[in-house]
């Protein structure tokens, strides 16, 4: 089974990201072109929207596990 999302990483920031993050000197990436890789990545951002009750609080951080 393929993995559900498919996260870059790279030393310089992505041309070509769907979403980007630099951390730790390091920039992480869905590219733009990985549909699968952006069509979970936006299911999971409008799941956490839907389950906000009361006030707002600070999005959960993604952590990324390699192999």
């Amino acid at each position: 089974m393929p993995p559900l999302m498919r996260i870059l990483a790279g030393k310089w920031r992505p041309a070509d990201a769907f979403a980007a993050v630099k951390y730790r000197d390091y920039w992480y990436w869905i590219d733009d072109r990985d549909f699968r890789s952006k069509g979970v990545f936006t299911f999971l951002m409008i799941i956490l929207t839907l389950s906000e009750e009361g006030e707002k609080v600070q999005p959960p951080v993604v952590t990324i596990q390699g192999n």
